[in-house]
C-alpha cells in the first residue's frame, strides 16, 4: 500500500500511468483522511491489466439503473485493445422497466458494445451462463464492477452456492477483498475481482459506494445532492417512495419526523439519520429511479 502522509490528498491525477503496480484508484477530490476511510479494497490499473490479459472474456458489471455513471472506460479500452471479448452486463435489471433495458442494450450495441441484462438478486443470470457455455473450450472469464452493483451476488449465483457472505453495503464484511478464481464448469474458470472505480467516475457515486452510509462524512450534503439528482432525472421519485415532497432539506426534516428520528435534548428532527436513509434506499433500489439513454444530456450535467 502507498505510504501516505496524514495531510496528503489521495486524489489521483489522470496523467499517472498504469505501469505502477501501487497505483490504486482513490477518491477524486477527497481529503486524505476521508479517502483512506474508503479504501476497503480497490483495484489498481496494473491489477486490471493483468487480469484482463489472463481472460478470454471480460464481464463489466453495471447497475442497470445508472450504467453510464459507473462504466470503467480504462477497463474497456484494455479489453478491446488486447482482443478480449468485452460484455457489458446490466445487473439489477429487475429494478428497471424492460423497455428501458432494451433501450440501453440497443444504445450500447449501436456503439459496437456487446450488452446483456441480468438480475442476480432474482437468480436470473441466464445470459451470462449462455455466453460461458457456448465457448466450447477451456476459457477464463473475469468479472469487474464498481462496489454495490451486485457483482459478487452474480458470481455466487454462478458458483451455485453462497460460499462467501455478500454484504449489503460497501466497506463491510462480505465484500470481495482479493482476487479469487473459481471453476464453475468443467472447462470454465472465472475471476472475481474487488471493486474497481475509474478515476473519472461520478463523484457522488464514488462516495456512497465506497463506504457504509454510517461512515459517510457529511451525509446531509450527500443526500441533498442525491435528492436533487434523482428529482432532476425522474421528478416525483422521492414523493412516490416516502409520500414527502418539497426542497431536499424539507424532505429530510419531514421524513425524520415521520420516522420518529428526533434528537435528544433539542427535540429537533435528526436529519442526518434521514439523510442516511435516503442513501440506503437509493442503493437498495427502494427509491424507484433509473436513467435512460435519452437522459444523456442530463446525466452529463448531473
Amino acid at each position: 500500500m502507498l505510504n501516505i502522509s496524514s495531510d496528503q490528498d489521495l486524489a489521483l491525477s489522470p496523467a499517472i500511468g498504469f505501469s505502477d503496480p501501487l497505483h490504486v484508484y482513490f477518491l477524486v477530490g477527497m481529503s486524505g483522511r476521508e479517502s483512506r476511510k474508503a479504501l476497503f479494497r480497490l483495484l489498481s490499473r496494473r491489477e486490471i491489466l493483468d487480469n484482463v490479459l489472463a481472460s478470454d472474456i471480460v464481464f463489466e458489471i453495471l447497475d442497470a439503473r445508472i450504467p453510464e455513471y459507473l462504466r470503467n472506460r480504462f477497463l474497456e479500452r484494455v479489453a478491446m485493445n488486447n482482443g478480449k471479448r468485452l460484455v457489458l452486463v446490466l445487473n439489477k435489471s429487475d429494478l428497471v422497466p424492460r423497455s428501458v433495458i432494451s433501450e440501453w442494450i440497443n444504445y450500447y450495441r449501436d456503439r459496437g458494445l456487446e450488452c446483456i441484462a441480468t438480475s442476480a438478486s432474482t437468480g436470473d443470470i441466464r445470459a451470462v451462463k449462455r455466453i460461458l457455455r457456448e465457448a466450447g473450450r477451456e476459457i477464463m472469464a473475469s468479472f469487474f464492477g464498481a462496489p454495490k452493483v451486485g457483482k459478487s451476488s452474480l458470481v455466487n449465483t454462478l458458483k451455485g452456492k453462497k460460499s462467501a457472505t455478500v454484504s449489503r453495503y460497501p466497506g463491510t464484511p462480505g465484500y470481495t477483498k482479493g482476487i479469487q478464481v473459481y471453476r464453475i464448469y468443467r472447462n470454465v474458470y472465472i475471476i472475481d475481482t474487488p471493486g474497481s472505480l475509474p478515476i473519472d467516475a461520478d463523484r457522488l457515486e464514488m462516495i456512497i459506494r465506497t463506504r457504509p452510509p454510517e461512515k459517510i462524512e457529511n451525509p446531509l450534503g450527500i443526500a441533498i445532492e442525491l435528492i436533487e439528482r434523482i428529482e432532476r432525472i425522474m421528478p416525483g421519485s422521492i414523493e412516490r417512495a416516502y409520500g414527502v415532497s418539497g426542497k431536499p432539506l424539507e424532505i429530510l426534516e419531514v421524513l425524520a419526523i415521520k420516522r420518529g428520528w428526533i434528537l435528544r435534548g433539542s427535540g429537533e428532527p435528526n436529519i442526518e439519520e434521514a439523510a442516511r436513509e435516503i442513501i440506503r434506499s437509493y442503493l437498495d433500489g427502494r427509491i424507484r429511479f433509473y436513467t435512460k439513454p435519452d437522459h444523456m444530456d442530463i446525466i452529463s450535467k448531473a
